[in-house]
């Protein structure tokens, strides 16, 4: 990206520094010591109480499309001089930096060993400001220069001596910090990222990244506002959905609602519209990854109210820092939040039906040392629907549960992680008598990934997952026999492994081959599944990129998305399988602008799919014996300013087309929709006012011939789907980091209805939802 130097000059980078004699210098120098006479200097991009800031110098701000980038400042930067070791040493090391100033990944790009391993590994501790445009904070990468001298010689009976010598201009290298939004480290090639900075000023989202996924292209849901996606051409049970390793089983309330994840607790999504990363395994299809928010280790929170919920997040920092003098430091942090609705009590007033949630996650970690450390991850979410006794639309009443204990060791590029996991999911009806289905599983797990040269990095891993089903019903049901013939009770085992490398023979090439098996046991019947996949990104130059995905994954049968526990039971009809492929270029435009074009193509194989194949929502049992090969292709379109400029947006378009073939039948797709068309804008007016508004168009569904076989055919289509979504944001600052403010949302603005299903025979009727509108209204605080 472009940077303006203090002077006015040009460049590839935006740079910080002083202006030393002739040569751009970082700002400043610091000391650090341990318990045996020894210095280390290390040149960081900002400043302490002991030396000037850039600003002090009387040097200019830097300027990026007319928002100033305030570098990070050096918080606390410990390291010792190695052991056994009398020679002088320098390591640039390349640093990043979350949205919190926390160091996510070092690595020394020069300098000796074991110079350059000790500086990587104690980079990884240090604490920054993060570094903000228009005041706020965003991630970062910057080359980060560590001088070591050895211990100076101590003379008999007299004390040693620690010498801080100045730095001299010509061994003073230039610090380079490359601003990036708030993105986290570079993902896999062909992964889609989505910040929640974006997503909170993304009209038609309610702040949730979650639901963010829907703006991308090669993305229709079932119906428009529902989060159940069909994703390049991929039916909604084939998309996985985890935060930070661990399953998420229901990923929003009422359907409608909100993610049953506060996205306080999100820092960003991972989308993989291709080929996954082999860690995600046991999903035959897209994969969306939601990341962790960094515990910041320092006393922090947000909450909001709004007209159906109220919700809040709060960090709190434990036990006494380790390192005497460090800032933001602790034994451990813990982070709680959670979300309760009140929206029963309108519904109450306005007729017969009812409606409750509530969700709750927390998040902590304890330091074990300087290596090593322990932490967990509990989240979980109820449901509660009632229709009422005027409705035939019946109800449910849903929760789930998960706990992950993990253990991390952190040594040089090393990570191994150890987790256990613990689950419990129920899902059921809200009638007297009723179905309900239930799963109590254990999962036992462990990655490592460490480099193994300079431009080689090894991934691995392997777990382990015991899943106990329980189904609870009544022969007198009507639905008796479908349950018991898709959710029976029964025990199920999977056991699988994985193993990659990320290959960096040049600067502009990475390669990560890869290959994951698993295996799966149900009731006395076995199944495999050998997934091998690749995925390359080539930098052709500062502005263009290309990346390519290519891969296998197999999944178990399944047809209903979203639901806790209700898992489908036909193993002996052998797993779901999925090849991917995708390649896509990427060019950076001026003014900011980034542009790209993909073209992909996708089939799966041996695959439930009732809601493509006839449009069918109802849980039936002869839906297992019907399996289709699904066959998608497109191009997708897209230019982007990023939403957290003071002018930003996108517009996107999707050319697709799906077909799916079982026996001698085949036909479009029931979701197909070869045209799809969205675009944003958002503006930041100053003061604290945004606002934004989103358009989206889709072509019509293809019409249902109901004569003779029913199928699908694109003689006809009902009519085209398009909607408006406006969101405005005026926030108060109340100090250097509290801040309050009001948002209102709507998705649907122009309440349009959506067809769903056109039947034609003698005639055509079309079936219509909605419309959906969504308003949102509420306050929100943080500090």
């Amino acid at each position: 990206m472009p940077f303006v130097a203090p002077d006015g000059r040009a460049g590839d980078e935006l740079r910080f520094g002083f202006m030393v004699g002739r040569r751009w210098l970082s700002g400043v120098t610091l000391v650090a010591l341990c318990a045996r006479p020894l210095v280390a200097f290390a040149d960081t991009p900002g400043g302490q109480p002991s030396a000037a800031s850039p600003s002090s110098a009387g040097a200019p701000p830097a300027r990026e499309a007319g928002a100033a980038i305030e570098p990070p400042i050096a918080l606390s930067t410990p390291i010792e001089y190695p052991a056994e070791q009398t020679a002088s040493a320098t390591v640039v090391l390349e640093l990043e930096l979350d949205a919190t100033g926390a160091v996510t990944r070092a690595r020394a790009i020069s300098g000796k060993s074991p110079f350059a391993e000790l500086a990587a590994e104690s980079a990884r501790g240090w604490t920054f400001t993060p570094a903000r445009r228009a005041g706020r904070p965003v991630a970062t990468r910057f080359f980060f220069n560590v001088h070591f001298e050895p211990p100076p010689v101590e003379t008999p009976n007299v004390p040693p001596v620690v010498q801080k010598p100045a730095p001299k201009p010509h061994e003073a290298p230039v610090l380079e910090v490359v601003v990036q939004g708030e993105r986290p480290p570079k993902p896999p090639p062909g992964t889609v990222v989505i910040t929640r900075a974006e997503a909170q000023a993304l009209p038609g989202t309610f702040g949730d990244p979650m639901r963010a996924i829907e703006a991308q292209p090669g993305v229709v849901p079932i119906v428009s506002g529902l989060p159940s996606y069909f994703i390049r051409g991929a039916p909604p049970g084939n998309v996985g959905f985890v935060i930070d390793g661990v399953d998420i089983p229901l990923l929003f309330h009422a359907f409608f609602g909100p993610s049953v994840i506060h996205p306080g607790f999100i820092q960003g999504v991972d989308f993989y519209k291709g080929a996954a990363p082999v860690e995600f395994g046991r999903v035959a299809g897209p994969v969306v990854s939601a990341t962790l928010m960094p515990l910041s280790h320092r006393f922090t929170g947000e909450a909001s109210l709004r007209a159906i919920d109220a919700g809040g997040v709060v960090e709190v920092p434990f036990g006494g820092c380790p390192t005497e003098g460090k800032p933001n430091c602790s034994l451990g942090s813990v982070r709680v939040g959670g979300r309760y609705a009140y929206a029963g009590l309108i519904l109450s007033r306005v007729g017969d039906a009812s409606l409750n949630y509530w969700d709750y996650q927390s998040q902590a970690t304890v330091d074990l040392g300087r290596h090593d450390s322990v932490g967990i991850l509990a989240f979980g979410a109820y449901d509660y629907f009632d229709a009422g006794a005027s409705s035939d639309q019946g109800g449910g009443d849903i929760h789930f549960h998960r706990a992950d204990l993990r253990w991390d060791h952190r040594a040089g590029s090393t990570h191994l992680r150890v987790g256990l996991t613990a689950g419990y999911d129920s899902t059921g009806g809200v009638e007297e008598t009723t179905s309900t289905v239930s799963d109590r599983s254990v999962r036992l797990r462990s990655e490592l990934s460490t480099d193994l040269a300079d431009a080689v990095t090894l991934h691995v891993g392997a777990d382990g997952r015991v899943d106990d089903f329980k189904l609870e019903t009544d022969p007198l049901l009507l639905n008796f026999a479908d349950y018991s013939a898709l959710l029976p009770t029964r025990s199920q085992v999977t056991v699988g492994g994985f193993a990659s490398v990320e290959l960096r023979p040049t600067k502009r090439i990475t390669l990560v081959p890869g290959v994951r098996a698993d295996m799966y046991w149900d009731r006395g019947q076995t199944a495999h599944g050998v997934d091998p996949r690749i995925s390359a990104e080539f930098v052709v130059s500062d502005a263009v990129t290309l990346d390519d995905t290519l891969g296998i994954s197999h999944q178990l049968p399944n047809f209903i998305p979203n639901v806790p526990a209700a898992q489908v039971a036909d193993l002996p009809h052998g797993l779901q399988e999925a090849i991917q492929w995708s390649s896509g270029v990427h060019v950076k435009l001026p003014g900011d602008f980034k542009a790209s074009a993909t073209v992909y193509r996708a089939g799966y194989f041996n695959a439930i799919d009732p809601l493509g194949g006839k449009r069918d929502f109802s849980i039936d049992r002869t839906a297992i014996n019907v399996r289709y090969t699904i066959a998608s292709q497109g191009v997708e379109f897209l230019l982007e300013r990023s939403f957290t400029k003071k002018l930003g947006g996108f517009i996107s378009y999707t050319l697709s087309h799906t077909q799916e073939s079982t026996g001698t039948l085949s036909e479009v797709s029931g979701f197909d929709r070869p045209h799809v068309v969205q675009g944003a804008l958002g503006y930041n007016f100053g003061r604290g006012w945004s606002a934004g508004t989103r358009v989206i168009f889709y072509s019509g569904v293809p019409e249902l011939n109901l004569q003779e076989t029913p199928h699908f055919t694109t003689d006809r289509r009902g009519r085209p789907y398009f909607r408006l979504d406006l969101r405005g944001e005026k926030r108060w600052h109340l100090g250097a980091t509290a801040w309050w403010g009001v948002v209102a949302e709507i998705l649907n603005t122009t309440g349009t209805t959506e067809v769903v299903r056109l039947d034609c025979g003698e005639r055509c009727a079309e079936r219509v939802a909605g419309p959906v509108v969504l308003p949102s209204i509420g306050v929100q605080a943080g500090f």
